[in-house]
């Protein structure tokens, strides 16, 4: 009987000792869910801020898509502007060639006028002559200044 004492004695040694085991396994198991559950937290603040920043770069693209298409709207706007100034610098052109061809006329015309005078009278300009064509000169140089200002006007608009 003895025996059989013993060996329950020893059998229940056994178990208390396996009861122990388990109990710090349990605990070991306690601990690294603690620890499991801690990273998991800290993985959810990490991806709140990687919302949060994914947030922010979103509205800055859309800031970025509407300057785009202001900056698109601008362009237009400048396109139509060009165009404009073209139109006005092909207009600008033909009334500055207008202007030459109008005063290369005058300028035939007064050697014309010369030539005539010349023919007409027959002999030697007198005084009276030369002063006359001065003064015609100095109409004729004084239309041609005119224009030749008018051009340089149109130029500069240009």
């Amino acid at each position: 009987m003895e025996i059989l004492l013993r060996q329950l004695l020893e059998g229940q040694q056994q178990i208390t000792k396996r009861l122990d085991r388990m109990e710090e396994s349990q605990q070991q198991i306690t601990n690294r869910l603690d620890r499991m559950e801690e990273s998991q937290q800290q993985i959810t603040k990490r991806l709140d801020r990687m919302e949060e920043s994914q947030q922010q770069i979103t509205k800055r693209l859309d800031r970025m898509e509407e300057g785009q298409q202001q900056l698109k709207e601008a362009i237009t706007e400048l396109k139509a502007t060009v165009t404009n100034i073209e139109g006005q610098q092909i207009e600008n052109s033909r009334f500055i060639h207008a202007l030459r061809h109008n005063s290369e006329e005058v300028n035939a015309q007064l050697h014309n006028i010369g030539h005539n005078l010349a023919v007409l009278t027959g002999r030697a300009a007198t005084k009276e002559d030369i002063s006359e064509l001065n003064a015609k000169f100095d109409l004729l140089n004084n239309r041609l200044f005119q224009q030749e200002a008018a051009i340089h006007q149109l130029k500069a608009v240009k």
